[in-house]
């Protein structure tokens, strides 16, 4: 779906929201979209990064935005932005739609129609580095919970899961907002190249600075969730490696001590003569026999320090 928006600029806020085919055929004719663009902007595997055409002064901006949901699909989307003097195309789907909103405000609330387009860039990816600080902080209320589930034994196994989960969903995070860090500097590279017109001046580097501080600060708060996940799921591995452990070691104890009665037992049921077998307390010293090898065996574990 394509809806347009009205601003107090001479260019239009268009919203390309899952745009279908004929919808990008009017992309296309109506606002000179290329068809290269709409292949970037469908591409949800796109990563973050800027390109800008001097010829006809556009831009090209793809970036990760945090979904609102909580599925792996979904943690992470794509978002492209074409923006030239006519016309800011954001395309969106379902699970990004709410950037749309970040745009409308800015585009309200600002005056100055000076690098515009930069700086809308950079308030933009600073409010989406406030919400990927937003995702950090419900990952660290799951990952206490995952804590304190996993001292439940019974709850372990359900745990272990939502840790590898919860690992996945960091991991699309720390893609997500080391992707954007570096577009900032991309955006910073175009005001140092000669190939454009470019100027830098002081109330938008103020906004880049802005926007490369709260990007570092989520990757950086992603980086350090993603370590802490790291140790727990291998303290977790260790622990429940120590606990296969035990289980193996006592059962390899009841294994041997179990086996002695089968030897003895075996013995006298030979046909053939043995001693005491003709004895009517045989059976008896048979018993004695397996208690005394099984004592011996017992009192040898706990020498070895193996019980």
């Amino acid at each position: 779906m394509i809806t347009s928006y009205e601003t107090k600029f001479n260019f239009r806020l268009i919203d390309a929201n899952n745009p279908t085919t004929d919808e990008q055929n009017e992309l296309i004719t109506k606002y000179h979209v290329t068809r290269e663009i709409i292949n970037y902007a469908l591409d949800k595997f796109e990563l973050p990064r800027i390109t800008y055409d001097e010829y006809t002064r556009s831009f090209l901006m793809v970036l990760s935005v945090p979904s609102h949901q909580q599925t792996l699909e979904t943690a992470v989307q794509s978002v492209t932005i074409f923006a030239n003097r006519q016309q800011i195309i954001c395309f969106t789907n379902n699970h990004s739609q709410h950037i749309i909103n970040y745009l409308q405000e800015f585009l309200k609330v600002y005056s100055d129609n000076h690098n515009l387009t930069f700086r809308l860039f950079a308030d933009l990816i600073r409010q989406i580095s406030d919400n990927f600080l937003d995702k950090v902080k419900k990952f660290y209320d799951e990952q206490e919970q995952i804590e304190m589930e996993f001292q439940h034994h019974h709850h372990r196994s359900a745990t272990i899961n939502q840790l590898a989960t919860l690992q996945t969903k960091i991991t699309f995070g720390v893609t997500a907002t080391s992707g954007n860090a570096d577009l900032i500097d991309e955006l910073f590279g175009f005001f140092n190249s000669d190939d454009n017109h470019l100027k830098l001046d002081p109330w938008t580097a103020k906004h880049f600075d802005q926007a490369r501080i709260e990007s570092n600060q989520a990757l950086k708060n992603f980086q350090l969730i993603n370590e802490i996940a790291q140790q727990l799921s291998g303290t977790y591995n260790n622990l429940l490696n120590d606990e296969t452990n035990d289980v193996m070691r006592y059962l390899t104890v009841y294994s041997l001590i179990l086996t002695i009665p089968s030897i003895v037992v075996g013995f006298y049921g030979m046909n053939m003569h043995l001693p005491l077998a003709n004895s009517k307390w045989s059976w008896i010293i048979s018993i004695v026999i397996m208690l005394l090898l099984c004592l011996l065996l017992i009192i040898d574990m706990i020498r070895r320090h193996f019980l």
